[in-house]
């Protein structure tokens, strides 16, 4: 069972707490994982750049929600037990409670800030399956923050790998030790002076040194080439052969992509990486090259320790 949505959990979250008792938040989220037949992986799955887990931060939402619906209150810090409407909303019996049936009260709907302000006492009613009413959101806020840099780095990343194409093939040269240099391998112009498209050393294009001491070298083959060309098995082996050990660790960059087939042996080889145009440009836009940043966001939480007191 996938983990489900904050908005899926508000009926959840109230059967919890419909005993009228108080109850601490980790002692809802396993109610409601339990009920769920959440699986100990699902459980555990992180949030991408957030701390906790994804299913701790939805839980989080859906308190959050039914809070600012007054259906539930805050008791204490980390505790909450159910409020009088809530309890009615219970006993309505409702197939589903969701965005559309919160949307009903006053608090919820001034929140997210609705043009319009339904009365708070307007009779809720369950909503049919062939219901042309859309939920107000579809995700928890953060997951939509974290989404829509997602999509904009992917459509970055298309800008970036076009840009490369249209560059001189000397450009990519020089762009490939730059990466790793930011990247913190212990490279410099004069070690990489060696990357040229007129080896002639049967696929070594370049040596760069692991760390900024020395210790070890990688060797790298940089293909510009065109992204939809697709890399095979026979490149690597190629690549692999011209290693000076069979222990030697290789690098193969390129704008294009790799076969299955190439990854399969690559992995087998075990001291091959890749790095296709996709892998390439996103390190570039991790490591802050060839982009600049447009705009930032801060997002704050509560500093608990500001709270414990003296």
């Amino acid at each position: 069972m996938a983990i489900p949505k904050y908005d899926e959990m508000y009926a959840d979250f109230l059967r919890v707490l419909a005993d009228n008792r108080i109850h601490s938040l980790s002692d809802i989220q396993d109610a409601i994982a339990k009920k769920r037949h959440l699986t100990e992986d699902e459980l555990a799955e992180r949030a991408p750049n957030k701390p906790g887990t994804v299913f701790s931060n939805r839980v989080a939402w859906t308190k959050a929600y039914l809070m600012k619906a007054e259906l539930i209150c805050s008791a204490k810090r980390g505790y909450c037990r159910i409020t009088t409407d809530g309890q009615k909303l219970l006993s309505k019996r409702l197939k589903k409670i969701d965005n559309t049936v919160l949307s009903r009260y006053k608090g919820f709907t001034e929140y997210l800030n609705s043009e319009k302000v339904q009365d708070e006492n307007v009779e809720l009613r369950c909503e049919s399956p062939q219901s042309d009413v859309q939920p107000l959101i579809d995700e928890a806020p953060d997951e939509l923050i974290t989404k829509a840099v997602d999509t904009l780095n992917k459509s970055l990343a298309d800008e970036l790998l076009q840009e490369i194409m249209e560059q001189t093939p000397a450009f990519f040269e020089w762009l490939v030790p730059y990466l790793l240099g930011k990247m913190g391998y212990g490279v410099s112009e004069r070690d990489l002076s060696k990357i040229s498209h007129q080896s002639r050393d049967g696929g070594i294009d370049g040596v760069i040194r692991q760390d900024k001491l020395g210790f070890s070298k990688i060797y790298i083959q940089a293909k510009r080439w065109d992204p939809q060309v697709v890399v095979g098995r026979p490149e690597l082996q190629k690549f692999y052969g011209a290693l000076p050990s069979g222990t030697a660790h290789g690098l193969f960059i390129t704008t294009a992509r790799f076969s299955d087939d190439a990854k399969k042996y690559a992995e087998n080889r075990g001291n091959i990486v890749l790095v296709d145009g996709i892998r390439l440009v996103n390190l570039m836009i991790e490591h802050n090259v060839g982009v600049s940043v447009e705009t930032q966001y801060v997002i704050k939480k509560i500093d608990s320790d500001f709270f414990k007191g003296e």
